[in-house]
């Protein structure tokens, strides 16, 4: 009986071991080791008797895979809970969104200045380069899309290549024929290299994005860029504008 070895118990390394069972059933036995807890990110706390989701804030609607681990658990949709964000520092709440728009913007500019708006910016700049791509059809010409198309022209591409059984020799190719050369320079520096480089100030990346990528990703903005840039395209309404 052949055996196969999984690395790594979250959502990647269960799903692995769920599927290699699940397509060849009893005649492969599948080892998976883990060093901590059975889940990795997707973890649940427990305060005051009452239970919260602590890993993953939230998946995108065109990643196909967790819609079916959806349907396949059974899981329902929960409509989103009203209610204002706030960033803890410790000992006192750093900052605080209130119930009226002008006035965290007035906040934000009195704590950071424009770093909110520089990195609106650099979000922005990102997605155009992404916005982008090949188009044989249009005589090798590069063609724009719409965010909305983007995100379901990379997400097709993907699904694509998984139902065709088409494999790359490494992680840079893959993101290359996804990205060309802006996803993989994003992949080689840190949140905050990048964002230091466009001119957000360092206590703004300490204070607000710092903690939004350590409650999205458990992760400093060390982070690589590539990954770091998704939860910066939804910073919480601490940051109007910046989603």
């Amino acid at each position: 009986m052949p055996g196969t070895t999984v690395v790594g118990a979250g959502i990647g390394g269960s799903a692995v071991a769920h599927f290699l069972q699940q397509h060849f059933g009893p005649r492969v036995q599948i080892d998976v080791y883990e060093k901590g807890t059975v889940g990795g990110r997707l973890a649940t706390i427990s305060v005051n008797k009452q239970h919260y989701e602590s890993g993953a804030a939230s998946f995108h609607s065109l990643s196909l895979h967790m819609q079916d681990f959806i349907k396949l658990l059974g899981l329902r949709h929960r409509r989103e809970v009203v209610g204002r964000s706030a960033i803890f520092g410790g000992e006192h709440f750093v900052l605080e969104e209130t119930d009226w728009y002008l006035l965290n913007l007035f906040r934000l500019w009195w704590h950071y200045g424009i770093s909110f708006l520089r990195l609106q910016m650099w979000v922005e700049e990102v997605m155009e380069k992404f916005m982008r791509h090949y188009d044989p059809g249009a005589g090798g010409q590069a063609k724009s899309l719409p965010l909305q198309g983007l995100q379901l022209y990379v997400s097709s591409r993907i699904y694509k290549y998984q139902a065709h059984g088409y494999a790359f020799s490494g992680v840079e190719e893959l993101l290359y024929s996804l990205g060309e050369a802006t996803f993989v320079n994003m992949t080689q520096h840190s949140v905050a290299e990048s964002l230091l480089q466009v001119g957000v100030t360092q206590r703004f990346i300490d204070d607000v994005v710092s903690a939004v990528l350590q409650a999205s990703y458990g992760q400093s903005a060390a982070m690589p860029a590539f990954a770091g840039k998704h939860p910066a395209l939804g910073l919480p309404l601490l940051c109007p504008g910046c989603s």
